[in-house]
């Protein structure tokens, strides 16, 4: 798929599946390293768990693997998401989304903060996620519903209501969706024997707070080795650094001191 088709479809429908972004070998390297991750939190005791502990998130994801890295920078990705974000788009999280067996299917949702924004919705992409397929997407483990379309609606899904046109993602492992934060979806129940899992990359524009403070979260020696378009995912070119506040700082306190000289100096 060229990237003028991808862009259509994901105009069109609010998400497009690209086939075999990742390689063989990346898929499963990704996968082998989430696991490992997701264990070491739970042995630690600081697992991020829901579905009553059948289900688990793995956050900072920059922090925790050079591949992680290598990943959030993929060209295909990115040039997507400017599309929906900008050129100066940033990074608002990195996790790994396991879905393990016997979890129910999540409700239909635009992605946070979108469903609290004053309506209709702006057809413009505030948020944008990618998902980086680690399993094949099955009838059975909980492949990830969407709603076509859905964002040019202007509102969100109710929750209690039943909707006709969701469809079940089709996806294998080492493909990659991208989809813009208002349309509307969901995982799927997983009712097989095994965990479903991906990566969840979620976007925003430069201006809009992200979901972690990858500014500060992120550790020093990887942003020393950071990649210009790194540096600027995690923030550096938006984010004023300590020399630009001292500057400031320095410059309203002369000017209440010669403010303070000049008060002293008429009286």
């Amino acid at each position: 798929m060229t990237k003028e088709e991808a862009v259509a479809e994901l105009d069109e429908h609010g998400f497009v599946v690209l086939k075999e972004a990742l390689t063989p070998d990346q898929a499963n390297a990704l996968r082998d390293r989430s696991v490992v991750l997701a264990a070491e939190e739970r042995a630690a005791g600081s697992e991020h768990v829901y579905h009553d502990g059948k289900s688990q998130r793995v956050w900072s994801l920059v922090n925790k693997g050079r591949i992680f890295e290598q990943m959030i920078q993929l060209p295909q990705v990115l040039e997507l998401q400017q599309h929906l974000l900008g050129d100066d788009c940033v990074l608002s999280s990195f996790t790994v989304n396991l879905i393990g067996p016997g979890s129910p299917a999540g409700n239909l949702h635009a992605d946070y903060p979108v469903a609290s924004f004053p309506k209709p919705l702006p057809l413009g992409a505030f948020y944008s996620n990618t998902i980086y397929v680690l399993d094949d997407f099955t009838q059975d483990n909980g492949a990830t519903l969407m709603v076509p379309g859905s964002y040019k609606r202007g509102y969100g899904p109710d929750p209690e209501k039943q909707y006709e046109d969701v469809v079940k993602i089709s996806a294998s492992k080492g493909d990659i969706v991208i989809f813009h934060g208002a349309t509307w979806h969901a995982s799927g129940a997983n009712n097989s024997e095994r965990e479903r899992m991906i990566l969840l990359g979620y976007f925003c524009r430069s201006f809009i707070k992200p979901q972690q403070d990858n500014f500060k979260l992120v550790s020093p020696e990887i942003v020393e080795r950071a990649t210009p378009i790194l540096k600027q995912l995690l923030g550096y070119n938006s984010m004023q650094q300590e020399s630009v506040l001292d500057w400031r700082k320095e410059k309203l306190e002369n000017k209440r001191k010669n403010l303070s000289e000049t008060m002293i100096e008429t009286n």
